[in-house]
């Protein structure tokens, strides 16, 4: 949909040349999670794991009902679209991991439980090792100090986890596989072992690369919009020489030829860079929208009308159309099948409930039903 030669936005650009792609920041920042869940194949048996538990649970009402009796938080289910969703699911076996082993444990030592039921509650236990504890601290941990320093910090959470629960905080050596080697001279047993640890420390490496590569390759378009504006923040203002933002106000220009004039607007930042500084406390760590505000407060449209459009054109630009997709999820949970039938007015009229919850929790419904009885009262007083 956003390629360049042969999508939409190529499409957009024929049409208007000084249309700016700029993507999503949610749904990019969405597709970074799920890519980096998805790394290498261990860290997809971490979270089908997470899955595994949840279903044994959710699938059994009085599995559920004993669980929440021990719980404070409720398990969630891991989703493949929604990087939130997985820092969900992990979150409340990361706090109450404890816990779900006594449920498991009860389960297995209930008399009444058939053959399946313990069987599968059998095989959680076994797969909630060390390694599992690992990648369960790995993933409540922020990435960006865990690339360098943050393995160590997993691997002693998970070890003190695992001493809580009884189960044996060490990573054992693992057989590092090695393809046969052709050479005559080599024996045919020759092998390396790679101690687990060093393994499950490449494997969070990984992840950690993954998200800093794909920021950096999806974020590409926003970051190429951002420089073009960049000098219209405070801090550029007051770090950057006259001919350097003459320099940024010259190739704006040539981009919205329509809308800025080049001179003008060179001429503007020349003298807007003293006169904003002078006019405004804490210049430096303003932003662009303080700015604007600045050049409305005081009237200065007519002295500077370039730097105003241009600030206005950067402000204006989208940058999420989450709020969009959230409308139309709303609209699915509020048109569901059981309202298949339903009028179209009607079901304009729940969108505005749902819309205006916050004045719709507020209302009496009391004294609302007696309003609509009275209005819609068909029997008359006779006196």
């Amino acid at each position: 949909m956003s390629r360049k030669y042969n999508g939409v936005q190529a499409h957009i650009h024929s049409l208007n040349e000084f249309a700016r792609f700029v993507p999503c920041a949610a749904h990019t920042l969405n597709l970074v999670g799920v890519h980096a869940a998805e790394v290498s194949p261990l860290m997809i048996t971490f979270f089908g794991k997470i899955q595994a538990i949840f279903n044994f649970f959710s699938s059994s009402t009085l599995r559920w009902e004993k669980l929440m009796k021990t719980l404070t938080i409720s398990l969630k289910g891991n989703s493949d679209t929604r990087w939130s969703a997985k820092k969900d699911a992990i979150t409340p076996l990361h706090r109450q991991i404890k816990e779900v082993l006594q449920v498991l444990e009860s389960i297995i030592h209930t008399p009444k439980t058939n053959a399946v039921s313990v069987c599968n509650a059998k095989e959680l236990i076994i797969q909630i090792d060390f390694s599992f504890l690992s990648k369960k601290n790995e993933r409540t941990e922020g990435f960006q100090n865990l690339r360098d320093v943050g393995v160590d910090n997993i691997i002693k959470a998970a070890a003190e986890t695992a001493i809580q629960i009884g189960i044996e905080g060490d990573f054992p050596m693992k057989r590092k596989s090695k393809l046969k080697q052709m050479a005559l001279y080599e024996a045919e047993d020759d092998f390396c072992r790679l101690s687990s640890e060093t393994d499950f420390g490449s494997q969070c490496n990984l992840a950690f690369d993954s998200i800093l590569t794909q920021i950096e390759w999806r974020f590409e378009a926003m970051s190429a919009v951002s420089s073009d504006f960049d000098f219209l923040s405070g801090h550029s203002l007051s770090k950057s020489s006259v001919d350097e933002l003459k320099t940024k106000a010259k190739n704006l220009s040539k981009i919205y030829k329509a809308d800025l004039d080049s001179s003008d607007f060179q001429s503007e930042m020349a003298s807007f860079k003293y006169q904003a500084a002078a006019m405004m406390e804490n210049f430096e760590k303003s932003s662009p929208m303080d700015i604007l505000q600045l050049i409305h407060k005081y009237s200065l449209t007519d002295a500077y009308p370039n730097t105003a459009i241009a600030i206005r054109i950067f402000l204006t630009l989208p940058v999420t159309v989450a709020t969009c997709e959230r409308s139309f999820s709303k609209l699915k949970i509020i048109k569901n099948y059981l309202r298949s039938t339903m009028g179209q007015e009607r079901l304009s009229c729940l969108a505005v409930v749902s819309i205006e919850h916050e004045v719709a929790d507020a209302l009496d419904f009391d004294d609302v039903i007696s309003d609509f009885a009275s209005k819609k009262a068909r029997k008359m007083t006779l006196n």
